[in-house]
């Protein structure tokens, strides 16, 4: 979460509206996730053969996966370099690129990611 204070040191006018609008906690937490990647990169090996992007990827190949390139492709997220508190679909994003919670593996950011979304949201209250 520490980089999503940062974050919203650096863009002043989210900050503001998220303090006006407290209910848009779980969908910063969500940007935050995407926008300061927590998880770098995972590996993994290939099970059978198959083509990504033009590439063949053979069974028993090593293949690595960096969030923080998929979480600012221009091509899928509308400025993805912008930290933005009520962006449209932050959670597709995060379960898309930054969180892969519905696959086999955990991803170690999910519930981190919980823990942070209630802990700021009484911190934004109290304040």
């Amino acid at each position: 979460m520490s980089g999503g204070v940062w974050g919203l040191s650096q863009f002043p006018e989210q900050y503001r509206k998220l303090r006006q609008n407290p209910e848009l906690v779980p969908s910063l937490v969500s940007e935050i996730i995407r926008w300061h990647t927590p998880v770098l990169h995972l590996r993994r090996t290939a099970l059978a053969d198959f083509e990504l992007g033009g590439k063949t990827i053979r069974k028993g190949d090593k293949v690595a996966m960096w969030f923080v390139s998929g979480n600012r492709d221009e091509d899928a997220i509308k400025d993805p370099h912008d930290l933005i508190v009520d962006r449209p679909r932050a959670s597709t994003f995060r379960s898309g690129l930054a969180c892969i919670a519905a696959s086999a593996t955990a991803c170690p950011s999910c519930s981190c990611a919980s823990c942070g979304r209630r802990s700021l949201s009484v911190t934004l209250r109290s304040r």
